[in-house]
């Protein structure tokens, strides 16, 4: 009876050097028998500890990782497999094989020199894809994911030892001692899971949810207070758990309503998506981005794909209507600083803050967070108001102006 277990290993890692501190983020192995039958499976995500790196190949992203086990969390359970088998093989093995050398190597475990089958040697150096077609190996997946790689490799190995029983001769493993480490059975962490998380509602999300019960509205400076707090805490687009629980208490004590910070929220993001458009371009960074706050800020892909069409229409209307007109009045270099909800409509939707902001720094004015000595314009949607800006700007003769009025000065016609 044939007892050799082949285990077919496959890494994807931060760089391609473990020697300048690249490490491995994941991990896939396949344990077979020489005849091709698979016998275990093992994946994994790896926290590096580190910067994830360029992600160009693998796709994965720092997020995907922060719950991952550490290499340490999962050394003693890759080295029990590893040492339930005669046979160690791989694509470009030694550079796999580098890899595990060195992250041992770290937890003062040194991996002891083996024979490994190596199927881009075996096939002339090919890529893992060049070698699949030539043996009629159909790649039914993506690419560049330790798992996925591992079963085309072991489906290699499968096809070459029908061909050469012998090669289990030259590569098998015989009077090593490998290292004992104690698996701990650490509980993997694949992409399927990081996806599955991501999918879910943020933590601190599920926790306000179910604390809230008043509806009552909040005074604005709260509401603002809050926005200035998410603004600060998603500076590094994570939320952490001593910042999620800032946010819990935060919303408790300013006495927030769902509604308050649902409406929050999607005035965050939209101020983004605006930023973004403001060239009149939505790179692929900014739209990770946006992907990124969406979801910590519990908004899926739909409701920001929303924000950004309604955004961009508004914008590229605004644009071709001001470039057009010849009637507005020069307020270029003017200071102007908006208050309160504004009447104007722009392809019959209202017209933001954050829009309407964009557009008069494309008039050519400079925009204003707060009334001044120094301001020229406060934009208003009635100039009766009482807000504690238009009162100030009283007080400094300030010239207050309806929207109704401003836009057609600023050259920009709206609905």
């Amino acid at each position: 009876m044939n007892l050799d277990r082949i285990a077919v290993i496959d890494v994807e890692t931060t760089g391609l050097s473990p020697w300048r501190h690249d490490r491995i983020v994941e991990i896939g192995i396949v344990v077979m028998d020489t005849a091709g039958s698979i016998e275990l499976e093992y994946e994994t995500l790896v926290n590096p500890l580190r910067d994830i790196g360029p992600s160009g190949i693998h796709r994965i992203s720092s997020e995907e990782v922060l719950k991952a086990p550490s290499f340490a969390d999962v050394a003693g359970d890759v080295l029990e497999i590893l040492t339930g088998c005669s046979i160690v093989a791989g694509h470009n093995v030694s550079f796999d094989r580098n890899f595990l050398i060195k992250e041992y190597d770290r937890l003062g475990v040194i991996l002891p020199e083996t024979p490994t089958l190596c199927t881009c040697r075996l096939q002339g150096r090919s890529s893992l894809e060049s070698c699949c077609r030539d043996l009629g190996i159909a790649i039914d997946g993506l690419p560049h994911r330790a798992l996925f790689d591992a079963q085309l490799t072991a489906r290699i190995v499968a096809s070459l030892l029908s061909e050469d029983s012998a090669l289990t001769d030259t590569y098998r493993i015989s009077n090593i001692t490998w290292p004992s480490i104690t698996p701990l059975r650490t509980p993997c962490f694949t992409r399927s899971h990081a996806a599955k998380l991501q999918a879910e509602p943020p933590r601190f999300l599920q926790r306000i949810g179910s604390r809230i019960r008043h509806d009552v509205d909040a005074v604005d400076a709260n509401v603002l207070a809050y926005m200035v707090l998410i603004d600060r805490i998603l500076e590094d687009r994570v939320i952490d758990q001593d910042e999620e629980n800032v946010l819990v208490d935060a919303i408790s004590n300013w006495g927030l309503s769902n509604a308050q910070l649902a409406a929050a929220h999607t005035n965050y993001l939209q101020k983004l998506a605006v930023a973004a458009l403001a060239d009149g371009f939505v790179s692929d960074t900014e739209r990770r981005d946006l992907h990124l706050v969406a979801r910590l800020l519990g908004r899926d892909q739909e409701s920001l794909d929303v924000i950004l069409e309604s955004a961009a229409n508004q914008l590229s209307a605004a644009k071709l209507v001001t470039t057009s007109s010849s009637k507005g009045t020069d307020l270029r270099g003017k200071s102007v600083c908006f208050t309160g909800q504004l009447d104007a409509t722009l392809r019959g939707q209202p017209i933001s803050r954050d829009i309407a902001e964009t557009l008069a720094e494309k008039a050519g004015l400079t925009i204003a967070s707060g009334v001044t000595k120094k301001l020229d314009l406060l934009v208003v949607a009635d100039p009766n108001t009482q807000s504690g800006k238009a009162k100030k700007a009283r007080e400094y003769g300030t010239r207050i102006l309806a929207d109704a009025v401003f836009w057609p000065m600023a050259g920009i016609a709206v609905d």
